[in-house]
């Protein structure tokens, strides 16, 4: 009688158990975005030397640049990154969210107009449109923010001796010349304890020539978006949305 006793106290136990409900903490997916800035098929390094079509040597001293507005066409994953390689490196943005809604992501190379014209002085202290953050790429004589920013030292006389006395200085950013992209048939790559990794690449030799329109930059060497600049501004970040793509 004992021994039949203790089974059923036994197997009650067992029960209640199993009907127990299992506390579990969700899954939170961090997903990385980064940008590799390359020359052609090699890895690009500011202040080292490269060889545009032209054949001048140039050295890139600044890129940077903002993505915004982020998402797969129905959700924002980030609403606005800066890119700044020689302070941040390859960084982009990391978020929260999941690598299977994301299989390809669609944004601004730029700020969109509802953010562009905004006061600066409002957003937190750790947002990449806070004045303190933006810095140098915002133009506070008003007309917003700087999409992007492309400064290099170049060479341009072919006569062996190393002279980079030629300054290349595009900082464009206005309503008129946003461009949008989009990457489409993305693999995330699995880090490990819910990490995932998307690597883009910026080609600034394609940037100097995308097959279409192509820059001479003794000719083509500057533009602040001022009056008369607006065709070279557009070439800028037009030739610049092609050149970022899936590394």
């Amino acid at each position: 009688m004992r021994t039949l006793l203790t089974f059923v106290l036994v197997a009650l136990t067992l029960v209640a158990c199993e009907d127990k409900p299992t506390d579990q903490v969700p899954i939170v997916e961090k997903l990385k975005v980064t940008v590799q800035p390359t020359f052609g098929t090699v890895d690009l390094a500011l202040d080292s030397t490269y060889v545009t079509p032209q054949g001048y040597d140039i050295q890139f001293t600044d890129l940077k640049f903002y993505a915004a507005e982020i998402g797969n066409g129905s959700a924002v994953l980030c609403r606005t990154a800066l890119f700044d390689f020689r302070t941040t490196g390859k960084d982009l943005f990391n978020k929260e969210g999941k690598h299977g809604d994301y299989s390809s992501l669609n944004g601004y190379v730029g700020i969109g107009p509802t953010y562009n014209h905004a006061d600066p002085t409002v957003y937190d202290v750790t947002d990449p449109l806070n004045i303190q953050v933006a810095n140098d790429m915002y133009w506070t004589w008003g007309s917003g923010y700087i999409f992007l920013k492309i400064e290099a030292k170049v060479d341009t006389i072919a006569d062996g001796v190393a002279n980079f006395n030629h300054f290349v200085t595009f900082h464009v950013g206005n309503d008129a010349i946003l461009q949008t992209f989009q990457f489409s048939g993305l693999t995330w790559t699995d880090l490990g304890n819910a990490q995932y990794h998307l690597p883009l690449k910026l080609d600034m030799l394609k940037f100097l020539d995308n097959g279409v329109q192509a820059f001479d930059l003794k000719t083509e060497f500057t533009s602040h978006n001022h009056t008369g600049q607006e065709a070279i501004s557009l070439k800028v970040i037009q030739n610049f949305k092609d050149a970022l793509g899936l590394y």
